[in-house]
């Protein structure tokens, strides 16, 4: 059975993996352009205004999958990346939704052992703060 902490460690490790912008995970800080704290790259893509990404993992219901000589737990969740582009910018929300795809490509229908992934869906978040948004989710259930 796979508990929340060995289902964080198994999407940060797959995003470690994955070649796009820099990815702020969701044990760090907040991203501020003026805290030598924050994780380097997050932290140098926000003060030049470039691409980055958070992550947070939404853990949801826990359910009893079935019962033999002791029960066993499935876990259900939401891994959520919110991509982060300067706004406004030459190409509008284009390159959001190109680091979006590239997202929805490395972490859907994905297996790390008990854990695996279904389809991911990206919702446009718009302009906030003087970043455009993207919202990538993607449902995960482990054993």
């Amino acid at each position: 059975m796979m508990g929340f902490e060995d289902i964080r460690l198994a999407v940060e490790t797959r995003l470690a993996t994955w070649d796009g912008v820099p990815v702020a995970f969701d044990n760090t800080k907040t991203p501020a352009p003026d805290d030598p704290s924050d994780q380097r790259a997050v932290t140098e893509a926000v003060r030049n205004k470039e691409p980055w990404v958070r992550l947070t993992i939404q853990h949801g219901d826990s359910l009893t999958a079935g019962i033999g000589s002791q029960p066993c737990v499935r876990r259900t969740g939401l891994i959520q990346c919110q991509v982060f582009t300067d706004h406004p910018s030459p190409t509008g929300s284009a390159e959001a939704a190109q680091i979006a795809d590239s997202l929805a490509a490395q972490l859907q229908y994905w297996q790390n052992g008990h854990l695996s992934t279904q389809a991911a869906s990206v919702r446009r978040g718009g302009p906030t703060d003087g970043w455009y948004l993207y919202i990538v989710s993607v449902p995960f259930r482990a054993d």
